[in-house]
């Protein structure tokens, strides 16, 4: 599946969408450029009189469903609250603080989480189809377990778009076992674990380097041969650092069509940063939607 592809399956589903605090221009705009396209139908969560100002000052004519909130905690909780009642299918951060948003969603008696954690996927389109990059944005560095929690959510949201048996590459600088590198000693437990099906439906390979994971002529190379090389669907960072940094280098080096997610509760949650182009905004919230249908 591709950005098109999800164009395509979103224009016969309108899916409801809920926003926390869309009281900035960001949020709202992206908000009203995603409803003109005739995918998704807006729930607007916060201050009424700020949402109504807003709506007028970033986009008149545009009237999506206002539920008021007496506090940024109180948006938080009802915005989860619609998820719980199944009457959105995704959740998108507007001017709520991003502790306050992730709190009510991991609420342990009314809050909406699916697993352990919650971690940032990066969605991008390389040769036609879509492939996965995480964690560089929640877990600075993650453990052990923390790294199969991530694998775990980055598996769900590829098959919930259209990835029957995700390929999971488990990225360290080198392609073998070396104990003065921790990062390829984890790759090569979780890639055991995969090896168990300790991962369900999913082939998970590692220690690999970046090039064994994309490049089969590289993999070759080097005498790796596998359903993973040359061939990963999703590629796990080792740290935040490694994540950020290549994540960005595919938007501003390689130019590529990107989404960005929070994945690990029940629907996905989207996070719009500033610095996010009109296009990643709304390709973001075209991958949630499309994850929830």
């Amino acid at each position: 599946m591709n950005f098109s592809q999800i164009e395509t399956k979103l224009r016969s589903n309108r899916v409801p969408l809920a926003i926390c605090m869309p009281e900035n221009a960001e949020t709202i705009g992206a908000a009203f450029e995603a409803s003109d396209l005739g995918y998704v139908d807006c729930l607007f969560v916060g201050n009424k009189q700020l949402m109504e100002e807003g709506l007028r000052s970033f986009a008149p004519g545009f009237s999506p469903r206002l539920i008021a909130a007496s506090s940024p905690e109180d948006a938080a909780a009802k915005t989860v609250e619609l998820v719980r009642h199944g009457e959105a299918k995704a959740i998108m951060k507007g001017a709520v603080s991003t502790p306050v948003l992730l709190k009510a969603v991991l609420n342990s008696e009314t809050g909406i989480k699916r697993g352990s954690i919650l971690s940032h996927v990066l969605i991008f389109e390389w040769e036609g189809s879509f492939r996965f990059l995480t964690d560089g944005g929640m877990i600075p560095h993650p453990d052990l377990h923390e790294k199969e929690e991530i694998i775990i959510n980055a598996i769900h949201i590829a098959q919930c778009l259209g990835i029957d048996v995700p390929r999971v590459a488990v990225l360290s600088a080198i392609e073998k076992v070396d104990a003065k590198i921790p990062s390829s000693m984890d790759a090569a437990i979780l890639s055991k674990m995969g090896e168990r099906k300790q991962f369900g439906n999913a082939i998970v390979e590692g220690p690999l380097a970046l090039d064994n994971a994309i490049s089969l002529e590289s993999a070759h190379l080097k005498g790796l041969f596998n359903e993973v090389v040359g061939k990963a669907d999703i590629l796990v960072a080792p740290d935040i650092d490694t994540g950020n940094i290549l994540g960005k280098s595919l938007i501003y080096f390689a130019g590529l069509r990107v989404a960005g997610l929070l994945v690990g509760a029940k629907v996905p949650v989207v996070l719009l940063s500033r610095a996010d182009s009109k296009e990643t905004r709304l390709n973001s919230i075209k991958v949630a939607l499309a994850s929830g249908i």
